[in-house]
């Protein structure tokens, strides 16, 4: 199929991040979409600002082996340094999370979705008055497809299960 220039509509950067810890959901994925988040029962949501934050997804393929492989890589700045949150960034980066990608489109990705990811982190205290005073993560997978977006469905299933327990 080809594709038509669109109109001037989209907004790049994400808003929200929702974490899951790994294990093995039966996360239902068809023609590129998730449709079912299987049993899967509690993410935890990360409000973020659009203008340090990213999502690259870069295919290579190889001829010599026949193989393609999709890296993935996402950049996260969690500002305002606190025992809370810390604890928080290092089960993430201690674990290999899914996640889950709401970007201003009103798209959800899910990020490492057979897989899963990992974090790295950086913790900065800033040396100007207004540098950043928090934590840094780059959150990497591997994976044979490009991130998947939830169906219409799903992201409402998604919704329902995003944990009240915050970071304040």
């Amino acid at each position: 199929k080809g594709k038509l220039l669109g109109c001037k509509d989209q907004r790049g950067g994400y808003k929200n991040l929702y974490f899951a810890n790994y294990d093995d959901y039966d996360f239902v994925i068809a023609a590129h979409q998730v449709t079912s988040l299987g049993s899967l029962e509690d993410v935890f949501k990360y409000e973020v600002k659009a203008t340090t934050n990213t999502l690259t997804e870069t295919g290579t393929s190889s001829q010599d082996n026949g193989t393609f492989l999709n890296a993935q890589s996402l950049a996260v700045t969690l500002p305002k340094l606190s025992a809370d949150l810390q604890a928080q960034v290092q089960l993430i980066c201690a674990g290999r999370p899914y996640v889950f990608v709401e970007d201003y489109n009103g798209n959800i990705l899910l990020v490492g979705a057979a897989n899963g990811t990992m974090a790295n982190c950086t913790k900065v205290t800033g040396g100007a008055g207004a540098d950043l005073s928090g934590f840094t993560l780059t959150i990497t997978g591997e994976e044979s497809n490009l991130s998947p977006f939830l169906d219409s469905a799903t992201k409402t299933a998604l919704m329902t299960l995003v944990s009240s327990a915050v970071v304040s």
